[in-house]
């Protein structure tokens, strides 16, 4: 059989396999179509691709490096882990002694840092302080530090001084946050950047010095300062950022400039020791809020050139009597009358079981702060015992989150008869091990009152 007879053997083969004539040309017409475009493809438009993809990631990773990825993939990736791997071995080498002081996150960021004295981690030639061991209760930061890192004293609740040295030049966010035995901090005239929340929740600061040349307070940076009687602001602060003194408890003095204009959302709720608020007649906005739960407030002085009230201002502040604005008309006069009003209804206070005084707001010694919005609902705000035993008095029937968390020698707390459920459904929670370890870990013993044992009984935490 020779060559010419075998092709049409071979062809006669394929019509018959494909069911006919018409079936192999329509596959034959398929096939031509489709090879070309798989060879263009696979030999020019793939790696032509790929040729572009170098070019793009070659600025990043290097000419060599890219052609890798991109040609030798498979290669590149187990390189890539193995990287991976030593830099994960790397990142969770603990850099002070394992169990002993705080583990520092931040090595990628810092890959220089170093340990002085098992104390404190220093980065960028000593220029910047990262953390300091958080049971040290002194520390001298040394001259040449410029910057103090974000949370670099943060949790440090044991130490009561801390000096800043004159060439410093910024304090992180957090710097200072839970600092609870820090009583003074003065921020030398150098810095010309202060990061939000840096004084937050330090209890038993009494005392701030900031520069002179600072123009804005930032948010939060003051918040739960609770120890905080008074401060008089910079004369160039234009701005007091959100909650920036939000729950300074024992605030009775607030010291404002000529030049402040802005003062943000709840700049100074729950300041329940202020009595007066004097506002420069510079201020020409003041956001909703700033002065609500002021509870002991009588009298608010607004500036003139306020354009925005941002609604509410003075909500729960129930002992306001007046408030003033230069040249206020009788319309602006009774939109703030209408909102305090609501506010100021009488209490009948002799029916209590104690007598309570008529400002709605009790202190008993300093130990307790009452909030009371209503004779039927009388809260316990926040207790400042020292004691390891204390018993809630029994004119209580609601408790806030917050009330115990400063109470560190605290182990016994015993619940008056009449703690009942929240005035708000979804902020009321059983007592349990789980709720007192979350809010207040301290204490180790709640002794019920033996009448309510059996019964549905429940602390309300209110917001």
């Amino acid at each position: 059989m020779n060559l010419l007879t075998k092709i049409k053997v071979y062809i006669q083969d394929l019509i018959d396999l494909c069911g006919g004539v018409k079936s192999f040309i329509a596959m034959s017409v398929v096939l031509l179509i489709i090879t070309p475009i798989i060879l263009l493809y696979f030999f020019v438009l793939r790696p032509a691709y790929r040729g572009i993809r170098v070019l793009m990631d070659a600025k990043g990773l290097g000419w060599k490096t890219a052609y890798r990825k991109h040609f030798y993939p498979e290669e590149y990736e187990h390189e890539e882990w193995e990287k991976r791997d030593e830099e994960w071995e790397r990142m969770n080498a603990p850099l002070l002694p394992a169990g002993k002081y705080r583990e520092f996150k931040d090595k990628k960021v810092w890959p220089d840092a170093y340990v002085v004295d098992d104390v404190a981690i220093y980065a960028n030639e000593g220029r910047t302080l990262l953390y300091v061991h958080d049971r040290v209760e002194e520390f001298d930061v040394p001259e040449g530090v410029v910057n103090i890192y974000h949370r670099c004293f943060m949790n440090c609740d044991v130490m009561k001084r801390v000096s800043l040295p004159s060439t410093l030049q910024r304090i992180g966010k957090k710097a200072f946050y839970s600092c609870v035995a820090l009583q003074e901090l003065v921020i030398p005239e150098s810095v010309t950047i202060i990061d939000e929340d840096m004084l937050m929740n330090c209890n038993s600061l009494t005392k701030v010095v900031i520069p002179s040349h600072i123009t804005a307070i930032p948010n939060r940076m003051f918040c739960q300062c609770r120890s905080l009687r008074e401060l008089d602001l910079p004369a160039h602060v234009k701005s007091i950022g959100k909650e920036g003194f939000r729950r300074c408890y024992s605030l009775e003095r607030i010291g404002l400039n000529d030049e402040l204009k802005v003062i943000m959302e709840r700049a100074f709720e729950d300041c329940r020791a202020l009595k007066e608020f004097i506002m420069p007649d510079s201020v020409e906005i003041f956001q909703k809020g700033f002065l609500n739960g002021c509870h002991a407030l009588q009298h608010i002085h607004l500036s003139q050139l306020a354009k925005d009230f941002g609604g509410s201002c003075c909500h729960e502040c129930w002992n306001l009597n007046s408030i003033t604005m230069t040249h206020m008309t009788e319309e602006e006069e009774n939109y703030f009358k209408d909102d305090w009003e609501r506010y100021g209804d009488e209490v009948d206070i002799t029916k209590s079981e104690n007598p309570l005084p008529e400002s709605k707001f009790w202190t008993m010694g300093d130990t307790l702060y009452f909030g009371i919005p209503r004779l039927t609902s009388v809260c316990l705000v926040f207790c400042f015992t020292k004691d390891a035993d204390f018993t809630i008095p029994s004119f209580v029937t609601n408790i806030k989150r917050e009330a115990f968390v400063t109470c560190l020698n605290l182990r016994t707390l015993r619940l008056g008869p009449n703690i009942k459920d929240g005035d708000c459904a979804w902020e009321t929670y059983k007592v349990t091990h789980g709720l007192i370890y979350e809010n207040w870990p301290q204490i180790e013993n709640v002794i019920f009152d033996e009448s309510l044992k059996d019964s549905g009984y429940k602390i309300g935490l209110m917001a």
